[in-house]
């Protein structure tokens, strides 16, 4: 069964902030090591179908900028190697 995560970048500036939020709200592993690279990891090798919704992206350009361009990236990347992930943004 599809598990839907809906995350609200709203008020997030800082790649802390981000990685604090990822933690929160999506079912990581205690050694999840708070990075990108730690992201894709996990998003690439759980099993479980995950639909992972970022909204209020837009408010966050200032304080992210090339960071959000590259979770993005890492995002369409994981999706291509894992069928069972769904990822989008909304402004």
């Amino acid at each position: 069964m599809e598990k839907v995560f809906y995350i609200d970048l709203s008020g997030v500036t800082t790649s802390d902030e981000l990685q604090d939020l990822l933690v929160k709200e999506l079912p990581l592993p205690d050694y999840y090591g708070k990075n990108l690279d730690a992201l894709y990891d996990v998003l690439t090798e759980n099993l479980q179908e995950w639909n992972i919704i970022f909204y209020n992206v837009s408010g966050t350009a200032d304080g992210l900028g090339k960071y959000m361009g590259t979770l993005k990236r890492l995002c369409c990347d994981a999706c291509l190697k894992n069928s069972n992930l769904k990822v989008r943004f909304y402004s």
